[in-house]
């Protein structure tokens, strides 16, 4: 579209343009001038979830954990609970003052309250603290569900309803931790306090349901903690009375002290036995061999004596000397029993030595045997004290080791209760310090602090009534231009001739104006410029297939009745009657008269014109003259039978097309039927175009000069065909 269509379709609807911005107008004026003005107020809170101080646990936040920690704030502010106590604050602010206090609440805005809570309920509410006015308020409030209060919370009121907080704005401001908060009221008092309540009350609610919620936390683990402490001390209790009564300290090394001892017990014992029963044998080897020369004395009862008391020492030197801690003084005592042994050895060595004979019996000197059988005695004695401590010894480890080894199980059980019951108190010690150290990261966290306080407003936020006014005004004749440019955009008609040249596919020929109610004197000089146009073109079409011998035949068709093939008919033959050409017009019968009748009109029969005999003169009554201009106006060739024959004789057919509708397939098809049949050019004349495309076809007018008069033809109408040869048809392609 050109900027000169787009002025044509402005100028064509300039009354639509004109008339909906000016409703929209007057109607922001009229709903508009008596509303309350909008006061608006914010704060700035800082939260510090994201960036605030706190103690590190060694824990992982979640990726969107400071997303949705601000969701869950953002809920919470804009829950129910804090709106229905932010405004039962507000109430009880207002009742409690004596009368309206522009700083407090506007005086309409108290009026309207004291309309709704009667003077008899206010005494009742009031108390001697705002705190208290809030309780009785509150109390009050939830009581029934048909009170003043709880009819004025869940009102629309502008101020004391929760309605009223869809005025209020939250919202995070950027990746920061701080949160905006925002309200709009009509009264600027109620905006500040309203706002002011709202943080205090939101305040303290965040720290009440983030602390509340951790400290339920560790009131589990303290009770968890304590019952943990008392199954350990039980526990140790039991394992301490059992190592008390069984004389244990540690009972793996005590069992493996004793399994050793007792070992090292029984190889002693076993070596020890070895070379008492040796030494035996050579004793009594000895004996033998000095028997019968004075064996009588190796058994008398000094020796015998001698050696039980030799056995005693050595049993004493080797109890001594098996100690496993030793006493100081026992070093002295062991000389002393050595040196006691070692008498009584040299007293066995003198007694034996009296033993008669020099030889055995064997011939073996008695002197060597002797000395053998004194270190057998001696030695057997030593080996029999040291065999009997050593039984005694093992008697005693494999007793102790005894006693220990049954206790094992028991003692192994015991212990596990104290391990487990360990494990327990330091798993839920550990909670109990992991929900201390969250519950001061809560309290860190839910410090909400104030960056930007509440501000009194004074000016008004919104837009001036003229302003609104204006931007109605226009906003509507945008709105409604870009309407009309859609809809001529959407429009498949044919009121745009370049339009409708490119759906018909046929040339353009001339138009004809659209012409509604009583036309002015501009719109009968278009029609009648439109109108000569028409005749001259269609003259220089029937002058250029010139047949000086027939006249020239002109059809006249549309697909619909309704289409102005009349109009057209009887302006073409009206303009050619004025420049002096005679003309023939044949009009279907059944079809009313023209306006501008002549005489050489004439009625024929559609079916007559099937006939392949009739001819033109026959059908008109008269002779026609190869000057003369034959109309013939066909019946609607979608509705009605048509003579196919007097299409075959026909120099020009005009198809009228009402520019109000489209171009369908059956228009199509019908027309390329008729081309088989004529070889007459087919021209499209347009009825009921648009004043402002009438230029395009007729040029305007010429307004400096009066319009010329038209003089009497002189000339026959022979030379009049010729008039208009050389002149150059208009949007014919």
């Amino acid at each position: 579209m050109t900027l000169r269509d787009f002025n044509r379709l402005m100028r064509r609807n300039w009354l639509l343009l004109l008339a909906i911005p000016l409703i929209t107008a007057i109607s922001i004026f009229f709903f508009a001038r008596d509303q309350d003005k909008l006061y608006s107020s914010d704060t700035v809170l800082y939260t510090g979830i994201a960036t605030g101080s706190r103690i590190a646990n060694g824990e992982k936040e979640a990726p969107k954990a400071a997303d949705n920690a601000y969701g869950n704030m953002l809920s919470l502010m804009n829950s129910r609970e804090i709106k229905e106590e932010v405004i039962t604050r507000l109430i009880a602010s207002h009742l409690m003052l004596p009368g309206p206090d522009p700083s407090v609440v506007s005086e309409k805005t108290y009026e309207r309250l004291h309309e709704v809570i009667p003077a008899s309920l206010k005494k009742k509410l009031v108390g001697k603290t705002m705190e208290e006015t809030t309780r009785n308020i509150r109390k009050y409030y939830t009581a029934d569900t048909s009170n003043p209060i709880y009819n004025l919370i869940n009102s629309g009121d502008p101020v004391y309803s929760t309605d009223a907080f869809e005025e209020m704005m939250t919202e995070r401001m950027g990746a920061s931790d701080l949160i905006k908060v925002s309200y709009t009221s009509n009264d600027p008092a109620t905006t500040f306090h309203t706002l002011e309540n709202l943080i205090n009350v939101f305040t303290r609610k965040h720290e009440e349901l983030f602390m509340g919620q951790n400290k339920s936390v560790m009131g589990y683990f303290d009770s968890s903690t304590e019952e943990a402490y008392e199954k350990l001390k039980s526990a140790q209790e039991k394992l301490l009375a059992f190592q008390r009564a069984n004389n244990i300290v540690d009972y793996d090394q005590q069992i493996a002290s004793s399994s050793a001892v007792k070992t090292q017990a029984e190889e002693q014992y076993k070596e020890v036995e070895m070379l008492y029963i040796g030494a035996l044998t050579a004793l009594k080897a000895a004996e033998n061999k000095l028997s019968g020369r004075g064996a009588s004395n190796l058994k008398s009862q000094e020796i015998i004596r001698l050696r039980n008391e030799l056995s005693e020492l050595n049993t004493q030197i080797m109890e001594l000397e098996l100690q496993r801690s030793p006493q100081p003084d026992n070093n002295e005592r062991l000389t002393r029993l050595k040196q006691e042994a070692q008498t009584v050895s040299d007293k066995i060595a003198d007694n034996v030595a009296a033993y008669e004979g020099n030889n055995t019996a064997e011939g073996v000197p008695i002197t060597g045997v002797l000395n053998t059988y004194v270190q057998n005695t001696i030695l057997v004695e030593e080996l029999k004290s040291k065999l009997d401590v050593l039984r005694r010894q093992r008697d005693a480890s494999s007793g102790e080791y005894e006693e220990l080894a049954p206790l094992g199980s028991q003692f192994n059980n015991l212990k596990r209760d104290v391990e487990v019951a360990e494990q327990e108190y330091t798993a839920q010690l550990e909670g109990l310090k992991q929900s201390k150290l969250n519950q001061q990261n809560i309290a860190m966290a839910s410090n909400l602090k104030v960056i930007d306080p509440p501000y009194f407003p004074i000016k008004s936020t919104g837009a001036s009534l003229i302003m609104l006014v204006l931007f109605g005004f226009f906003g509507a004749f945008l709105l409604t231009s870009a309407g009309v440019f859609a809809a001529d955009k959407l429009d498949n008609s044919l009121r745009k001739p370049e339009l409708a040249l490119k759906t018909i596919n046929f040339p353009i020929l001339g138009v004809l104006p659209e012409t509604t109610g009583k036309p002015s004197a501009k719109q009968l000089d278009e029609v009648k410029r439109a109108e000569d146009q028409l005749a001259r073109q269609v003259l220089l079409k029937l002058q250029q297939q010139r047949n000086p011998n027939s006249p020239r035949v002109i059809g006249v068709l549309s697909s619909y009745s309704g289409e102005g093939k009349t109009t057209v008919a009887n302006a073409l033959a009206n303009s050619l009657h004025n420049m002096g050409i005679e003309v023939v017009s044949f009009i279907p019968d059944g079809h009313a008269f023209p306006d501008a009748l002549f005489d050489t009109t004439t009625y024929y029969s559609p079916v007559n014109g099937v006939r392949s005999d009739s001819a033109l003169s026959e059908m008109s009554g008269r002779s026609l003259n190869s000057t003369d201009v034959v109309i013939i106006e066909f019946p609607p060739l979608l509705e009605s039978v048509y003579p196919v024959l007097l299409l075959e004789r026909l120099d020009m057919i005009l198809v009228t097309v009402q520019t109000n509708r489209t171009w369908e397939q059956a228009d199509k098809t019908v027309f390329e039927n008729i081309e088989k049949i004529t070889n007459a050019p087919i021209e499209v004349v347009l009825n009921g175009v648009l004043q402002q495309y009438v230029q395009d076809y007729v040029g305007a007018p010429a307004k400096s000069l009066p319009a010329p008069t038209r003089p009497a033809p002189t000339e026959d109408a022979h030379q009049k065909l010729g008039k208009w040869e050389k002149e150059t048809p208009i949007l014919n392609p």
